[in-house]
């Protein structure tokens, strides 16, 4: 199924995808069905093929941290409010970020869709991207479903390759936290698929209830079609850059890929195009070490300048979290199944037993109820907030003192804000998080709080020439005043709904950040202390008119070049309020179909 160095080694192929992960495998398949064209995959990880590991869905990624994979998780110095580092994740291994996800497959809203094409992306609306997560999807549907999980299968895909379906086991939490809510006076959203998310509502997870297994890139698109004769892949190449020679329009041109294999440089020649799919931290360091991107940060690393496009690297945007744990009260224990009891040996192997035996267990209890609403749903304070932390934003704006790319995303995350669409996220998993040490025999839960439409803008640049280097990584988290307050909010939400019965009848006291943070400023300075990735980055190669500093236009193709593309959420101009999963496998679908020319932008 995999090539190995001689079959790739000077060789031409028609399409080089750099890497092998959620978006790379969708584009690299749909390419190959064209028995007359070659695709190569250079992926620089490992391919962890049919690894029980990826494939059974513990309660979180259990291959995580273990010597034997290398994901290529970075550790960024300085990276949280408070000047910590922030461990990113990264996806490196065939299958890339949707081999070690936590399953959650969902749409944003159908506004967040839309704004692609009012930052001057045509063809980027929901109508269009609608047909490409229909596309993607193969949706079981439910034998029998609770009164927390509503859909009507006519927004789903049913024909697709990615297996999709509801937890097969609830952890006993759902109702709950949909009843509290309720009285909050949140509503249960009875197909967010429809493009409107705002509410509280159970998700699909990409685990297979046919298989009960994993379903990601690599399983559901590349192995059915590996045997291909036109389709390559090859792992563990790292790629260092792409070579460009300069043609009469002024433009480039990729002619070769250059990778490291087993300590040796290699390259592959191109004949149509390459494709960069390494995703948001990996795709703007690789058009910076072959030559694409702000002179100024090309000549501090001592590349030379090829194409002078200063959006490279810039725009990124992040979903960061925290969490609130709570401990179940002694006498409630036996109505919840949690992964906490996992971090006991004895129950592990009991719980694998059981899997591999046919029967339910933790490894099928999944919390899987995403809350999504506005600032103005979950604060008495909202008004207030947003007079006095937007408003500078706004005279920035009235003033011309931001780019004025920045500035059309400002204005419609205004305008996002002013419509009551979704920014700020909750969900209910049933575990005790890395930060605290938990008791296998006690049972626990935590809410995580998500910041989804940040107004802060990071960056990621090289810093060398050297393409074993990391970059560097400044996610700027909470530059702008108004992403910490509206967070903070966020955490007090979530404590009143967990002070809401039914939700409070089961809890003892907050354990997790405790009592000791309670106002504002110790909210949020607990929050730059604590807060994480969720390894959701995009708008590093965001897709934008290039005198808004964008990186790709519609098509996804890099300007001042004729033949080079990126496609994955790198791509994405402003954050969605949305686990990027899908949006991921959909923007290779529609990629392919751009490529192929199936569609009119």
């Amino acid at each position: 199924m995999l090539a190995t160095i001689d079959q790739v080694s000077n060789q031409s192929f028609d399409y080089i995808i750099v890497g092998g992960g959620t978006t790379g495998l969708v584009v690299a398949t749909r390419l190959s069905e064209d028995p007359s064209v070659s695709v190569l995959v250079l992926e620089a990880g490992a391919p962890n093929l049919n690894d029980p590991e990826i494939l059974i869905p513990a309660i979180l990624a259990s291959q995580v941290g273990k010597p034997q994979y290398d994901w290529g998780f970075l550790s960024v110095p300085q990276a949280n409010a408070n000047g910590k580092p922030v461990y990113w994740p990264r996806g490196k291994g065939l299958g890339g970020t949707s081999s070690i996800n936590i399953f959650l497959f969902h749409l944003p809203a159908a506004t967040d869709i839309n704004a692609f094409e009012k930052l001057g992306n045509k063809g980027w609306s929901w109508e269009t991207l609608k047909r490409y997560y229909t596309k993607v999807e193969k949706f079981l549907v439910p034998e029998v479903k609770d009164d927390t999980v509503r859909f009507d299968v006519r927004e789903h895909g049913i024909e697709g390759p990615l297996e999709v379906g509801y937890a097969a086991l609830s952890s006993g939490y759902e109702k709950l936290l949909v009843e509290a809510l309720q009285k909050a006076g949140i509503n249960l959203n009875a197909e967010p698929f429809a493009g409107d998310t705002t509410g509280t509502w159970s998700t699909p997870l990409t685990i297979s209830p046919r298989t009960r297994k994993r379903s990601y890139s690599a399983n559901m698109y590349y192995e059915p079609h590996a045997s291909r004769s036109n389709f390559t892949v090859l792992t563990s190449a790292h790629v260092t850059r792409t070579s460009l020679s300069k043609v009469a329009s002024g433009e480039a041109t990729a002619e070769s890929v250059s990778f490291i294999y087993e300590g040796n440089e290699y390259q592959a020649f191109v004949e149509k195009e390459v494709i960069f799919s390494a995703g948001a931290i990996m795709s703007p360091q690789l058009l910076e070490l072959s030559g694409i991107g702000d002179p100024d940060v090309l000549q501090n690393a001592g590349v030379e300048v090829v194409v002078d496009l200063r959006g490279v690297g810039n725009n990124v945007q992040e979903h960061s979290f925290t969490g609130i744990t709570y401990q179940v009260k002694e006498e409630f224990e036996s109505d919840f199944s949690t992964g906490d009891a996992l971090g006991d040996p004895d129950e592990l192997q009991k719980q694998t037993e059981l899997y591999h035996a046919g029967e339910r267990g933790l490894f099928d209890a999944k919390s899987s109820t995403l809350t999504f609403l506005p600032l103005s749903a979950i604060s008495p304070d909202a008004q207030a907030v947003q007079e006095k932390y937007l408003s500078p934003i706004q005279a920035r704006i009235d003033g011309g003192d931001c780019p004025p790319g920045l500035r059309k995303q400002y204005k419609l995350q205004l305008e996002q804000i002013k419509a009551r669409t979704p920014s700020l996220e909750i969900a209910l998993f049933q575990f005790n998080p890395r930060w605290l040490v938990p008791d296998p025999k006690k049972k626990y839960a935590t809410f995580w709080s998500v910041l989804n439409h940040p107004f802060s803008r990071g960056s990621i640049h090289i810093k060398s020439s050297n393409p074993l280097e990391h970059p560097v990584i400044d996610p700027h988290y909470f530059e702008e005043e108004y992403d910490a307050r509206s967070f903070a909010e966020t955490i007090k939400f979530t404590r009143r709904i967990a002070q809401q019965e039914p939700l409070k009848n089961i809890f003892e006291e907050e354990l997790f950040p405790g009592p000791s943070v309670q106002t504002d400023e110790e909210i949020i300075e607990f929050l730059k202390e604590h807060l994480m990735t969720t390894a959701h980055t995009v708008g590093s190669c965001s897709m934008l008119p290039r005198e808004d500093e964008g990186v790709v236009d519609n098509k996804l193709k890099v300007y001042g070049t004729t033949n080079v593309r990126v496609m994955d959420i790198s791509i994405i101009p402003l954050h969605i309020a949305a686990h990027p999963q899908a949006t991921a496998y959909a923007i290779g679908e529609l990629g392919a179909d751009i490529i192929r020319n199936r569609v009119d932008f």
